[in-house]
């Protein structure tokens, strides 16, 4: 049974209510399977959410959180306290810090994408990491980049973000995608809701991550390094406050 994606539908949710699927063992590993979930499974470059699970007589620690093909979202870790049975209900509260972070590296890419787009270059949108050590998104490009082009997209972003810019959440079928995506991945996944976030009502972008509800929410992006190599153009950044 496909789990109920919650963060999909909502920028800011921590927690939520849910009922016990399924508990078993993998790789010596409790995992819990729950009807619906507010925890955030690693994919598209995004690190999973932490956090705990727990009834009035258990507790589990959160430690990994996987989307399997089927949709199902398998919550590892441990239990601190008590057990979980099958149809258990039971309370979720994902890692503010943990979460907070991981988004605003996410949506920083995305702003990334928005000011490639902005400066009409003809970069085609790839491969993104969007980890605390490693935050870059790379392009299929054969154009030669320099240091002007690293200044050119670093005053792009800040003005971008003088706007702070609100964004929406749109699901729609992904033969839909182009009417508000200038790029549409031919791998978007099959087994969880088809989704674009709108920055500003103008910059769509196919994503099932976590986002900041407007651009001010990023905080200062730095664009550190950018390299070219045989038709891939790779753009390393940070934000600030994360290490």
């Amino acid at each position: 049974m496909a789990t109920k994606l919650l963060y999909l539908e909502d920028f800011d949710v921590l927690t939520c209510t849910a009922t016990v699927v399924e508990v078993f063992v993998r790789d010596s590993k409790m995992v819990i399977v729950l009807d619906q979930t507010c925890f955030y499974p690693r994919g598209g470059g995004q690190d999973w959410d932490t956090g705990r699970i727990t009834t009035p007589s258990a507790e589990f620690k959160v430690e990994e959180v996987r989307l399997d093909e089927s949709g199902t979202v398998q919550h590892s870790g441990e239990f601190v306290r008590g057990v979980f049975t099958v149809d258990d209900y039971i309370a979720c509260t994902v890692d503010k810090q943990r979460r907070k972070d991981n988004t605003r590296l996410h949506s920083a890419g995305h702003l990334l994408d928005m000011a490639v787009e902005s400066l009409a270059l003809p970069w085609i949108p790839g491969k993104g990491a969007h980890y605390p050590h490693m935050s870059f998104v790379e392009y299929a490009s054969q154009q030669p980049v320099d240091d002007a082009i690293q200044v050119k997209l670093q005053e792009k972003i800040d003005q971008l973000q003088l706007n702070n810019y609100e964004n929406k959440i749109l699901f729609m079928p992904v033969g839909q995608m182009h009417e508000y995506c200038r790029h549409v991945p031919e791998n978007i996944p099959a087994n969880k809701p088809a989704r674009i976030v709108l920055y500003n009502d103008t910059f769509g972008i196919p994503c099932g991550g976590t986002h900041v509800r407007s651009v001010s929410g990023i905080g200062k992006v730095f664009i550190r390094k950018i390299k070219a190599k045989k038709g891939t153009i790779k753009v390393s950044y940070s934000v600030n406050g994360i290490n």
